[in-house]
């Protein structure tokens, strides 16, 4: 299962092995919220842990998108999906985080997703999947002139996927066929749909916010997914030393994630492998993940292995 919304840096693939050094506490913080994938995970599988969810991302609009989702307002019954091409995408990114984040390449937010050649076609597919409208090539290359009115979206989408797939068993190579195996924008909205799952949870609560801004309570546990260094793709500059004080100071537990943090005053709890994709270079790279924590959380963890060792 993914969790979350399409987002650039994106836990979804590592959030349980995350999740799982977290002790239980009243309340959880999600502070660099990001896609929402953290706390998507924590909520649905450890709301029982917690009183109360607190979720923080300062990039605009990012919010209003999960409430969006969660209010069921991307349900396939009431949200019907026209095509974002290369120039509306160009026009309202910075208007609306749904085209901004789902209709991006690597979802980075910024360049459009699909290149000029496959445009058009996914065009054809996508309009014969959401809408039952098959222009000449869409009838050529699936076989077919419509659906059925009971098939949903998602059926259609994976007869699409299984249509294609099947030119690789007859050996055709051709990229102008085999590159829509995927149509990335429905299953990005399909994440969104999910999230309609958590409509009635009343112990979530949204912030957009600087991190220093957010008062936290005691008995929590914080989480940071804080910008990488090395990573200008996310694009606002970032203090990582006033962060690391920040973060010392807290009396809470601050479990931050990093690729490499030098400063004495953490501990390193775990290293986790993620394939990633950023805008530098459009190229997947597997990339060693880890998570640290502040003194007090490191703390807390070593109490709690005594009290369960006796």
């Amino acid at each position: 299962m993914n969790y979350g919304i399409p987002y650039m840096g994106s836990k979804s693939k590592i959030v349980k092995e995350i999740c799982s050094v977290f002790p239980n506490a009243d309340n959880f913080y999600d502070l660099f919220g990001g896609g929402f994938s953290v706390s998507h995970f924590m909520i649905k599988h450890m709301s029982k842990d917690y009183k109360e969810f607190h979720f923080n991302e300062i990039r605009p609009g990012v919010c209003d998108l999960i409430k969006d989702a969660i209010s069921g307002k991307y349900n396939y019954n009431v949200f019907k999906p026209e095509f974002v091409d290369r120039e509306v995408f160009n026009r309202e990114k910075y208007n609306s985080a749904y085209i901004r984040f789902c209709w991006s390449f690597g979802n980075n937010g910024e360049n459009y997703l699909f290149g000029k050649d496959s445009e058009p076609k996914k065009k054809s597919f996508h309009n014969a999947v959401v809408f039952n409208r098959f222009d000449d090539y869409a009838k050529e290359v699936l076989g077919i002139d419509h659906f059925f009115d009971n098939q949903g979206i998602t059926e259609r989408r994976l007869f699409c996927r299984s249509k294609i797939a099947s030119y690789y068993k007859l050996g055709y190579s051709s990229d102008d066929i085999l590159n829509l195996e995927q149509l990335e924008q429905l299953q990005r909205l399909q994440r969104l749909q999910q999230l309609q799952q958590l409509q009635q949870l009343q112990q979530l609560q949204f912030y957009n916010k600087d991190y220093r801004d957010i008062f936290i309570k005691d008995n929590s546990i914080v989480y940071c997914d804080i910008p990488y260094k090395g990573t200008a793709c996310y694009g606002n500059e970032f203090n990582h030393d006033e962060f690391f004080n920040w973060a010392c100071e807290q009396k809470n537990p601050v479990f931050i994630s990093e690729y490499e943090i030098i400063d004495k005053r953490f501990y390193k709890l775990k290293e986790i492998d993620k394939i990633s994709l950023l805008c530098a270079t459009n190229k997947r790279t597997v990339k060693k993940e880890r998570l640290y924590v502040n003194k007090a959380g490191f703390i807390k963890i070593l109490s709690n292995r005594t009290k369960n060792k006796y």
